[in-house]
């Protein structure tokens, strides 16, 4: 797969979690790279989001990571497969890529949590909670 310029969240998160993979393995880069054909600046790409993997490449190095967590594997692999392009695609290049990473991991989010410690969260006011606030 051709380098990106500029890895979106996800695909640097991908990165982030293979490098901690074969950190926790105790393994250097070569290693890993001579595991998939590779010279060590592609594994570093790799690593840091700017080159993709393949789900047989990314298996192969969980199996000599010794990492047996299929939730986990099972979820590298959709990160590193997932081709959707959203809405945010089109304005890549015209809005800064802060904004675009944060519309792209709004719609893979699974579920939302907001921790408030001064008031309650604007979905759960209620009537009756603005009327004890105001009185």
């Amino acid at each position: 797969m051709p380098p990106r310029r500029q890895p979106t969240a996800r695909q640097a998160r991908l990165g982030i979690e293979l490098r901690k993979l074969r950190e926790a393995a105790g393994l250097e880069a070569t290693e890993a790279a001579s595991l998939l054909d590779v010279n060590s600046v592609q594994m570093s790409q790799i690593e840091s989001g700017i080159a993709g993997v393949s789900e047989e490449r990314l298996r192969r190095l969980a199996a000599h990571y010794s990492c047996s967590d299929e939730e986990l594997i099972s979820s590298l692999v959709k990160m590193a497969t997932d081709r959707t392009h959203g809405w945010w695609e089109e304005h890549r290049g015209h809005l800064p890529t802060p904004f675009l990473d944060l519309a792209e991991l709004e719609h893979h989010a699974t579920f939302l949590r907001e921790v408030q410690f001064l008031y309650i969260p604007g979905p759960l006011q209620t009537e009756n909670y603005a009327r004890a606030v105001f009185s």
